[in-house]
């Protein structure tokens, strides 16, 4: 029997799992992208993860009696909104306490685990959770929203969870964002460090790549965004909520963002089945001639070779500032602190 004098045992360490500490990883894919399925089931298997598919959604084959009073959008961004709801009902129906949503062009480094622990940390020191007390979550106790995969984030609040020297950050030169944190404090002065990752309470973000959701989450959202008026993208409704606190949601994000997105090699139209691919500058005539990957550093993508070949060290999408190679325990070695 347990006495006041036993260490307690905590469940951080439960990120490094095969759901990476939530309970369950979807997977919103288009059943017809067998492509996309290939590529993100590969990705998933190499980097020690399980999931889920949630079929992705024609918009066009959402009746407009099943939109929300005042929904005005096009076919594609409907089929997503309805895509990401469709996860967050499941969760629902089957009471599942947390959930990880990716989508199915989702890229992440390949040590994501040891970047979620760090999420956790920081998570739960954001929540100001108690020190002795074991949450739920790893991820700590109150959150709704663990905006792990965008392309902008904003913070709302003054508390920062500290990521210094992180191998794992694209180069400031890089960060296509339409809105971001203010990184003067650590990006510049006597000892500037242009590594340094925040996680923080988020006012406003954008694209979703990868979301994890609560239960209570879920809830918040489909009454929200489906129950309620609502005439927005799924991102930019989410981002909403979060920026007034609606239904005291409580959201968190990193930046800049762990999840980043790939695009295969082909015509520009294998990208996104959201919008057209336009963003490319190397292409010529419609085509990609090699895969790409946006956001991460050393991307399971880009590096799959040396996964199946289990080699020992990863190449860097950025050499002139990691160096070509390194090793996975040196990618995931970023410890943050609360400032």
């Amino acid at each position: 029997m347990a006495n006041a004098s036993d260490p307690v045992k905590d469940n951080l360490h439960d990120v490094f799992n095969e759901t990476l500490g939530f309970g369950k990883i979807y997977v919103v894919s288009m059943p017809e992208r067998s492509d996309k399925r290939d590529t993100i089931s590969v990705q998933a298997r190499l980097t020690g993860m399980s999931f889920d598919f949630v079929d992705g959604v024609a918009g066009a084959k959402v009746l407009e009696k099943a939109l929300p009073y005042t929904m005005n959008r096009t076919g594609p961004e409907i089929g997503c909104w309805r895509s990401h709801l469709n996860a967050m009902q499941e969760m629902v129906r089957q009471k599942i306490r947390s959930a990880l949503i990716f989508e199915d062009d989702a890229d992440w480094d390949v040590a994501l685990k040891a970047q979620m622990l760090q999420v956790a940390r920081g998570s739960r020191w954001l929540l100001g959770n108690p020190k002795d007390a074991i949450p739920y979550s790893p991820y700590g106790d109150g959150w709704d929203v663990l905006w792990i995969g965008h392309c902008s984030s904003e913070p709302s609040g003054s508390r920062r969870w500290v990521i210094p020297r992180d191998p794992t950050v694209v180069p400031p030169s890089d960060r296509g964002y339409w809105f971001k944190p203010d990184m003067t404090t650590w990006e510049s002065g006597a000892d500037p460090d242009t590594q340094t990752r925040l996680l923080f309470e988020v006012g406003l973000g954008s694209c979703s790549a990868a979301w994890a959701i609560s239960l209570a989450g879920a809830e918040k959202i489909l009454y929200q965004l489906s129950m309620s008026p609502f005439n927005d993208a799924i991102d930019m409704g989410v981002s909403d909520m979060c920026f007034r606190k609606t239904l005291n949601i409580s959201c968190i994000a990193p930046f800049p963002t762990i999840i980043g997105v790939s695009k295969p090699a082909g015509s520009l139209e294998r990208g996104s089945d959201i919008r057209d691919d336009e963003s490319n500058t190397h292409t010529e005539q419609g085509i990609r001639p090699t895969s790409e990957s946006e956001r991460v550093v050393f991307s399971t993508r880009q590096n799959i070779e040396r996964l199946i070949t289990k080699q020992d060290t990863f190449e860097s999408r950025y050499p002139d500032v990691t160096g070509q190679f390194m090793s996975l325990k040196d990618i995931g070695s970023a410890i943050g602190h609360g400032e």
